[in-house]
């Protein structure tokens, strides 16, 4: 007995040995891309996958792979202290480009901050990486703009490009979670009113001179599919 559990040991030794030696083979190139790709499916995993080997810590840190990770973990807004562990990790993944928190920061600067401008500029980096939640929510912030028709035929765009990925709801869900979880001090949400037909089909009060035209307030839209993109 004693000889089949020295010879396990033996073999379970030499499986790992075998395995870090491996690792320890590969180019950095190729260990930032696994990390990254289990990194931007689980933050556990990626937490225990450096834990596991010296080789995945040392890349661990690299831009390409804070840019990629997944934040899903992390509260949106959370309303206690976060630890300096974890906001120094938040923001290193940050300023690496992460588009996630790039879309939070914008978030919370463009509804809660009053910094409107800044907050637009988070959003838009967010939207080039082809975040679709942030694309839907720039594209309502388009429509919500007063007297500027090209940039609400952008907004259209974008919300169509939205509805033809099919996460219109699941986007419309996140977004309405996420601005109900913060203190609101932008007008455009504050005032809640609804758009106006303008984004129908026939787009009719601005196309038929009824003088309806937009409203500002943010549209909660398409929540029963009532409401037709061009």
């Amino acid at each position: 007995m004693s000889y089949i559990l020295s010879s396990s040991k033996k073999f379970k030794k030499t499986k790992r040995d075998s395995y870090i030696s491996t690792l320890q083979s590969l180019p950095d190139d190729l260990l930032m891309d696994i990390l990254s790709r289990v990194g931007s499916i689980s933050f556990t995993d990626f937490f225990n996958a450096k834990l596991s080997c010296r080789d995945f810590l040392e890349v661990s840190e690299e831009k390409f792979i804070m840019k990629n990770i997944s934040v899903q973990k992390f509260h949106v807004v959370p309303w206690w202290e976060v630890k300096d562990e974890i906001s120094s990790f938040l923001k290193a993944c940050k300023e690496s480009g992460n588009p996630e928190l790039l879309y939070r920061q914008g978030m919370k600067e463009f509804f809660s901050l009053k910094k409107v401008e800044s907050g637009e500029e988070y959003l838009k980096r967010a939207m080039e990486m082809e975040h679709m939640e942030v694309s839907y929510v720039y594209g309502i912030i388009l429509l919500c703009k007063e007297g500027e028709y090209s940039t609400e035929d952008q907004g259209i765009k974008l919300l169509n490009a939205v509805k033809k990925s099919r996460k219109l709801g699941e986007c419309r869900e996140r977004t309405r979670a996420f601005i109900l979880g913060m203190w609101v001090n932008n007008p455009i949400v504050k005032s809640q009113e609804p758009i106006t037909s303008c984004h129908a089909e026939t787009c009719g009060g601005r196309n038929n001179g009824e003088g309806g035209g937009r409203r500002r307030g943010w549209p909660w839209i398409y929540e029963r599919d009532e409401v037709k993109l061009l």
